[in-house]
Order: C-alpha cells, then structure tokens, then sequence
C-alpha cells in the first residue's frame, strides 16, 4: 500500500511540475512589442557590426571609380559592336592564375599586357595590390612607386559564365570569393539574365566573413519578386519582399500583388484581394496576432517602388495595448544605413569589372 501511494504521490508531482511548467512558458512568452523591440534592436547590433567590419568597408571601396575600369557588363555599349553569333565564355576558356605586373607600358596598351598569367588553376586566380583595388583610376597608370607594392589583393572566381547576343539577350554567372594578405574578406555571387523570352532575372549575393549574408533579387514574368535581405547565417534578421502574380479571372488578367516585411520572428503581410486590398496581417513565430493592427502609410503614392527601405512607404503599427508606432520611428536611422548597404552590394562591380576584362581579353585573343 505505501509503495502505490509513494507512485501516486511521484505522478502527482510530476503533473504539477508539468502544469508550472507550462504557465511559466506562458508567462514568459514575450509580446509582439517586446518582440518587435527586441528584433529592432539586433537588428540594428547587425547592421552597425555590418558597416564597421573591414569587409564591408572593403566592398564600398570596390565601388570608387568603378566606372573608370568598365568590363564585359558594360562594353561593348553600341549593339552595333556585339555580334550577331552567340557569344559564350565559360570558367575553363578562363581559368589561371593572373599576377598584376609592373611593367611600364604603352598607353591604351592591351588590359592583358597588365597582368601575367603565371600557372594553371581550375578556377581564375586574380592578385592585385590593394592600392590598385581602392584607387582602380590608378589601375592602368605606371609609377616608380608601383614596385614597391605586393599582389595582397585576390579574387578567386568558383564560377563564370557569359552568354551574350543580340538574339539569345545575356546570361551572366559569377561566384568570386576575396581574400586580403591570405585572410578572407567576403564572396561575391551575382546571376542575371535578360531575354525577350523570359524577361529580366537578378540576383546579387554579398557574404562577409562575419557570417552576414546581404542578398538583393529582382525579376520580371507572369511572377515577378523583388527582395532585399540580411541574413545571419540561417537567421533571417530582416527582408522586405514585393511579389506580384499574373491572374485570369472571369476572362481578364489581372496582378495580385503582396508585400511583406520580415523583422526577426516578426512578419508583416499584406495580400491584395480580387476588388481591394486586404488589411495587413501581423504574425509572431508564424502565428496570427489577432488583436494587432498595422495600416500602410504611403509616402508617395506615384512611386510603383513603395517600400520602407526607400521611405516611400511606412508601417503604423498598433499593439494589444492600443499603443502605436510608426516603423519609421522604431528603426531610426538603421533604414538609412540597410538603404546604403543593399546600394553598395547592388553596385559592386569594380572586382567584376576586373575579371570580365581578362575574360573578355583571353576570348579576343582565342577568335
């Protein structure tokens, strides 16, 4: 008998453990004000580690005088130049390893009489001095100076690919990862197409050795998605996403449209309906928050672009409580830094420049 009432007694325990347990879950369980707060703020923690890290700094600098050092994606500008047959260059026409030289030469010589291929790779190897990276106008420009320099500078392209016509449009394919006196300073990833058939395909992708990931796509067709992100390894810390979708209903095509801004575990997502615009709805952890409102504020109503991003549109958001905020007042000014951060990843070309410059060199040289 003592030994059934010592089980019971056990089980007894046990449950009240259980049921403390779960109240205390409960009790615990934060808010969407607290949450939203509390995403807001590591956020922001990101995008300040983001803008002061060596590797993004580097990235910004890659975009100075990009425009004095023009490669494949740029030139030929005149269509007339490009030629009717297919154009195709591929990682293995291309692949090597490539050596910056200091060798005086002519002006408006040949890009190649700039750099040396010095052995073979299954990738394309580019050294350069860091100098020549952060002042490209001085790239093409001889002084007595140079040769004190060293190649500390290196872009390692996993992936190539340039398909270009006037009939077929252009496909490029670039994955490059780059590294400073042998320490890795982030990888570049950059697809994108553009036909008659399928319209315009974007993806650009910026890694950071610090495990922060900044991607941007952008696309046309019967779907069409525009999206830009900060990731922390699989942690998605914030994306503001517009996707449109072609639809026939009663014999007439229309576009159902659908916007979403993701801040940690916090999802706003309004969905366009067949006659109006739905409400926003608020989700937290991926569950419905019934008792939160959020109302769109537009900024400009003549921009077809609206997002909170490019402040032409903002996010009132009301709480259980009945308090309010605008989300313009919540982040401060961490949207103006995610602007320039998405701005400077969109832009990155100078290190693209330089490699579909060789690429485009060694294809000349081989027709």
């Amino acid at each position: 008998m003592r030994t059934k009432i010592f089980i019971a007694g056990i089980v007894t325990l046990g449950l009240l453990a259980s049921s403390c347990t779960k109240t205390e879950e409960v009790g615990v369980q934060k808010s969407l004000e607290t949450s939203l707060k509390s995403n807001v703020k590591t956020l922001s923690d990101a995008v300040n580690e983001i803008t002061n890290s060596s590797d993004f700094q580097l990235l910004g600098e890659l975009n100075v005088e990009s425009a004095q050092v023009q490669g494949l994606t740029l030139a030929p500008a005149n269509n007339e130049l490009i030629p009717q047959d297919l154009i195709e260059i591929k990682l293995s026409d291309i692949s090597g390893v490539y050596e910056y030289s200091w060798l005086k030469v002519k002006h408006q010589a040949p890009f190649m009489r700039y750099f040396n291929r010095t052995g073979d790779n299954e990738n394309m190897i580019v050294r350069l001095p860091l100098k020549k990276v952060k002042t490209p106008g001085t790239l093409f420009r001889y002084t007595a100076k140079d040769s004190t320099l060293a190649n500390n500078f290196e872009a390692v392209t996993s992936e190539y690919n340039v398909t270009r016509s006037l009939a077929a449009g252009k496909e490029y394919r670039l994955t490059s990862a780059f590294n400073i006196d042998n320490l890795p300073v982030g990888a570049l990833k950059i697809h994108y197409t553009r036909n008659k058939i399928n319209g315009y395909d974007y993806l650009s992708e910026y890694a950071l050795a610090s495990d922060y990931t900044i991607k941007c796509i952008e696309n046309t067709g019967d779907t069409t998605v525009s999206s830009r992100s900060i990731s922390n390894k699989n942690s998605l810390l914030f994306e503001e996403k517009v996707t449109t979708m072609k639809v026939v209903t009663d014999n007439k095509k229309h576009r159902e449209r659908t916007y979403s801004l993701t801040i940690g575990n916090v999802q706003i997502v309004r969905t366009q309906g067949k006659n109006s615009l739905d409400s926003a709805r608020v989700y937290l952890g991926g569950v419905l928050q019934n008792n939160a409102k959020v109302e769109i504020v537009l900024n400009n109503t003549d921009s077809l672009d609206q997002t909170v991003v490019n402040k032409k549109r903002d996010l009132k958001i009301t709480f259980d409580d009945g308090t309010s905020t605008l989300m313009s007042e919540l982040t401060n000014s961490t949207i103006d830094t995610i602007e320039m951060i998405f701005k400077s990843v969109r832009e990155a070309a100078f290190a693209t420049d330089i490699i579909d410059r060789i690429a485009w060199n060694i294809y000349s040289r081989k027709q």
